[in-house]
């Protein structure tokens, strides 16, 4: 199961850049990042709106990049747009991350 999400995600996704600071080194990898339509009914999207009116953005990615983890500063980037994450977790098949997902917003 593990290696068919990360080969679907590979294979589809889009080509983005993480950097955790201005100075840092881009990490590379690919991932999907899609607008977000949720209906409030997950712990995922109910308790990190901020801003409103601001146009939100669904990531799922390869699980070798924890953004759970990453510092409040990194900014995601794909297709010249840069992104500021809101909200991550892995998501969980048994033991082991089977991706991880988060909430982004576009920067001004």
């Amino acid at each position: 199961m593990i290696s068919e999400a990360n080969s679907l995600i590979k294979k589809y996704g889009q080509t983005v850049s993480i950097k955790k600071t201005a100075l840092s080194d881009p990490e590379i990898t690919k991932a999907f990042i899609q607008p977000l339509r949720s209906d409030y009914q997950s712990n995922l999207y109910g308790d990190y709106i901020e801003t409103e009116g601001v146009e939100q953005f669904l990531y799922i990615g390869l699980p070798n990049h924890n953004l759970p983890d990453y510092p409040n500063t990194t900014r995601i980037t794909f297709s010249n747009q840069t992104y500021t994450i809101k909200k991550a977790e892995n998501v969980y098949f048994g033991e082991n991350v089977l991706y991880v997902r988060a909430v982004l917003e576009k920067d001004s």
